[in-house]
């Protein structure tokens, strides 16, 4: 393992923890909507494609942020079938989410790339039929804040363990092809930590609200990829991450009137 491997995976490690940590803590005290919208501002996709691009070129980068929305439609598969399953137990949720990613993304894989824009089509109508599944169908309903002691404990514990997921994520996405890493990057790392914790934090009802609009949010990880592989080639990888993080938060920001309006 060189040292850009091991730095990144390190950073991966520190960044994505602390970030999971400390946005499902804010999710416990804002509520399933607004915690929704914090947790899946980019994090891990954010630490890949920045040292993907530092090591392995700004255009190379930029092509496997063209398959972002390919891994994004796979995760909304993965949140869909953990909440469906949760109500069984946070087991089955963990099962069933995993089965699906694993079934979906072998398929994915399977098949030959396409088109940014067939993979954004492709993207637009899984998310919005699993919305409607999980809204409609499943039934699952918004959980208001809830009060929640800070302890710096939780916020270690949480980091550690969200963390170690994340980073062994990226460690599995060095050795795979540009339209391999694409997906691998977005392996539902932090939503299977984020659910996870909020689970055994808040019990399956706030982690079934917040899986749903989870589902929405995704959404800002298909702009961050989308704006990255616009900025790295024209920027490079130090100003286009913080361009294109800017516009996750800023489409976030349009959402949250939107989010409001969920039951």
């Amino acid at each position: 393992m060189n040292f850009e491997t091991f730095g990144r995976i390190v950073l991966a490690f520190v960044v994505a923890g602390s970030w999971i940590s400390l946005s499902t803590l804010a999710g416990e005290r804002l509520g399933t909507r607004l915690g929704g919208l914090i947790a899946n501002l980019p994090s891990n996709i954010l630490v890949s494609l920045l040292f993907i691009a530092l090591t392995k070129g700004t255009d190379y980068a930029a092509k496997a942020a063209g398959s972002v929305p390919v891994g994004m439609t796979v995760d909304t598969v993965f949140l869909l079938a953990f909440v469906a399953a949760l109500g069984r137990g946070l087991l089955a949720g963990l099962a069933a989410g995993l089965g699906a990613w694993l079934a979906v993304a072998a398929l994915v894989l399977a098949l030959p790339p396409l088109a940014t824009a067939w993979a954004i089509l492709l993207y637009v109508l899984v998310c919005a039929a699993s919305f409607l599944a999980a809204d409609r169908g499943l039934r699952v309903e918004s959980v208001a804040k809830k009060a929640v002691p800070f302890k710096v404990s939780t916020v270690l514990v949480r980091a550690l363990f969200a963390g170690t997921i994340v980073a062994g994520a990226v460690a599995a996405a060095q050795v795979a092809p540009a339209y391999m890493t694409g997906v691998l990057a977005v392996f539902p790392a932090v939503l299977l930590s984020t659910m996870t914790i909020l689970t055994r934090a808040q019990g399956r009802s706030f982690a079934r609200a917040t899986g749903k609009v989870l589902i929405v949010s995704s959404s800002n990880i298909i702009v961050y990829g989308a704006a990255v592989a616009l900025l790295y080639p024209a920027i490079g990888p130090w100003w286009g991450t913080l361009c294109a993080f800017a516009a996750a938060v800023g489409y976030v920001a349009l959402l949250l009137p939107l989010t409001r309006r969920i039951r």
